[in-house]
């Protein structure tokens, strides 16, 4: 989804991290634990992280971000999925995403990218594009070996080391020159995974829906109608419909209103807009009915979870 909302939520400004993290153009960021002899420090007791590891409300992401967990555990939640990240797991997360860190442990070890959409991966080998859209789709993290995780780790610590060195004139070039690199080698990394998933699930009705999710994350705060996304996958309402709850086991509207009351609760609880402004960019008639909805998904009104 393209967020086109000023959503203040997270973004690369608001970030916290240490004297040690890597930061160029306030575009791009590199942290963590990247070098095996510093020092280990709980997340948990530092005060510069602590309101975003312990906050009890998700937060907008405005970025692209990679998390590589090289030891301890982190439990998260990502839009509707809850995940835990343990010693070599990846998790790339993309713009427009909602997220929660529900639990950190004391020797989680993290390295953290965030780009912003200047920097983000393009998309000029369609292959890799769709091996990566494919994997994305699964919402789950990169399970990697310890070689593999090796691997990526000699790329950031190579691109941080540029990145410092005061006199390098042509920084730009180098960080998106290794972004790609990073790019393929992750694409190469999710191949066998996106096959297997192929292989097992290749039938059409599963296409289907993954089609219909993928329209979904467009058009969510715009179109809530089954028959919008029938008319956009050329297939009828009814038989949309049928395919969505084979292949999930919900319903249609069970996904669409999902997706809307999550990101009406980040923008109640973002402190930015009133119930009449989420109502609005939410795109319902006016905020009685907006308020109707809300209240029948989440159990008390808009203003009742604003002010909770």
């Amino acid at each position: 989804m393209v967020d086109n909302h000023p959503f203040n939520a997270l973004n690369l400004t608001t970030i916290p991290f240490d004297e040690q993290a890597c930061i160029f153009d306030n575009q791009f960021i590199l942290a963590g634990d990247l070098d095996d002899g510093t020092p280990m420090r709980d997340l948990n007791q530092d005060p510069t992280m602590r309101h975003f590891l312990t906050s009890p409300y998700p937060f907008k992401i405005q970025f692209s971000m990679l998390q590589l967990c090289l030891g301890g555990r982190m439990r998260v939640r990502l839009n509707f999925n809850e995940y835990e990240l343990h010693h070599n797991s990846l998790q790339i997360v993309t713009p427009g995403s909602i997220g929660q860190c529900l639990e950190i442990s004391p020797d989680c070890r993290i390295v953290l990218i965030a780009v912003s959409s200047n920097y983000i991966f393009t998309e000029e080998n369609s292959e890799a594009a769709l091996i990566i859209r494919k994997f994305l789709a699964r919402q789950r993290p990169l399970e990697l070996t310890d070689a593999q995780t090796s691997q990526i780790l000699s790329i950031c610590r190579t691109l941080r080391d540029k990145l410092r060195q005061a006199d390098f004139r042509f920084k730009h070039l180098v960080l998106k020159g290794y972004m790609q690199v990073l790019y393929g080698e992750i694409c190469q990394l999710m191949a066998p995974y996106v096959q297997e998933q192929e292989t097992r699930q290749g039938s059409r009705k599963k296409q289907i829906f993954d089609r219909f999710l993928e329209e979904l994350r467009q058009h969510y705060t715009t179109e809530r109608s089954i028959h919008f996304y029938a008319d956009r996958l050329c297939l009828t309402p009814k038989y949309l419909s049928q395919v969505i709850l084979a292949v999930s086991g919900r319903y249609a509207g069970d996904w669409i209103r999902d997706y809307v009351i999550l990101e009406a609760k980040a923008l109640l609880k973002s402190g930015q807009y009133t119930v009449q402004q989420v109502s609005d960019l939410l795109n319902f008639a006016n905020q009685s009915f907006f308020g109707v909805y809300f209240k029948r998904s989440v159990g008390c009104s808009p203003t009742a979870y604003k002010e909770s």
